[in-house]
């Protein structure tokens, strides 16, 4: 494997007009294929650079209808987010902030924009049949694509920049990052691997620092997906699944399509947390909008970090039972991308299945 992201996820010299005509008939074929947005957003993305990195489509198995089937950040987000976090996550950071904080907020606007919100539950509505979202994976990866070309400095700007770099040195200085925090959490002490890391680079403070879905809780769903995904890639099995939520059957089935299995597990994860915790959401979670200085101040003095820390702690832990329930106790850990294998887990702890990301 190359010795960067950036070098193996490459784009080409594909021109951006030409990329999204063809990405959006590309995605659409995938949705077809696979029957869910996060799996089939990432593969198109895959398709696009000429990559194979199945362990990326698993990463994000999880995380259609919402993060776990929770409603939440659409699928057309939080794919094209771990990708940015790929590409991005070493670059220097712009006024204060990681330049995948910048491009997160844009994506996020760009999307709200678009489709009227971020959340997977307004954008459904009441709908039996989410016709909605083939027009959300289909604009997913030229979306990405555009908000890579801009830069996107100005998706913070202002008082909030101001406010938003002050947050992240107080995370810097702590060495504290939610998603990262999970997931060597749920490593059991092993060296996580690199891109695994850079892939979550942007799901920090409920994403990009917008008080949205607590990111070690959305962490625990992609490492979920990552241990215990298969990749599903049957137009017949999927328009089965079409047919049977059409008829208002349980299209959730893991028997019908192999993406089922780790959302409906994630979904677990969600549930388990929202008792636990009374919430999802990072804001409501902190009792802080990190976009005004009272919410800033109130974060930083009131010790939330610590609060912060706790939970991510215990979402990987959750996470990792439900790995061990589902799979047994046997050894998980394998190569990561980009490298020799870490130090193996302490007894009984899962590690990262990335055997097939070569």
């Amino acid at each position: 494997m190359p010795s960067s992201a950036a070098e193996h996820f490459s784009p080409g010299p594909l021109r951006a007009s030409m990329a999204q005509r063809r990405l959006r008939g590309l995605a659409l074929q995938n949705l077809l294929r696979m029957g869910h947005c996060a799996p089939a957003v990432m593969k198109t993305l895959l398709d696009a650079f000429g990559t194979e990195a199945p362990w990326l489509v698993r990463l994000v198995a999880a995380l259609p209808g919402g993060i776990g089937n929770g409603g939440n950040e659409c699928g057309g987000i939080t794919a094209p987010l771990v990708l940015l976090g790929l590409l991005h996550a070493r670059d220097p950071e712009v006024a204060g902030l990681p330049a995948v904080v910048h491009q997160g907020r844009c994506l996020l606007r760009l999307f709200a924009a678009r489709h009227g919100s971020t959340s997977c539950r307004d954008i459904l509505g009441h709908a039996r049949l989410p016709l909605r979202c083939m027009g959300v994976v289909r604009h997913a990866p030229g979306r990405f694509l555009e908000v890579r070309g801009r830069g996107c400095q100005e998706g913070v700007m202002g008082e909030r920049r101001e406010l938003l770099s002050g947050l992240h040195r107080h995370f810097q200085r702590d060495g504290f990052h939610c998603a990262r925090a999970a997931l060597e959490r749920f490593l059991g002490g092993a060296a996580a691997p690199p891109l695994l890391r850079d892939a979550m680079a942007g799901f920090v403070g409920g994403t990009a620092y917008a008080g949205l879905t607590c990111s070690a809780l959305t962490a625990g769903v992609m490492l979920i997906g990552l241990e215990l995904g298969e990749i599903e890639d049957s137009r017949l099995r999927v328009l089965r699944m079409i047919g049977t939520m059409a008829l208002g059957g349980d299209a959730f089935d893991e028997r019908l399509n192999a993406f089922n299995r780790p959302m409906n597990l994630g979904h677990e994860l969600v549930g388990w947390f929202a008792a636990i915790f009374g919430e999802t959401q990072c804001r409501a979670l902190t009792g802080c909008d990190f976009g005004t200085a009272e919410g800033a101040r109130r974060y930083v003095e009131g010790g939330c970090l610590e609060r912060c820390r706790e939970m991510a702690a215990a979402v990987a832990d959750q996470a990792r039972a439900i790995v061990e329930r589902e799979k047994g106790r046997r050894p998980l850990l394998s190569s990561p991308p980009g490298g020799a294998p870490p130090p193996g887990p302490p007894a009984g702890a899962p590690g990262v299945r990335l055997e097939d990301s070569r």
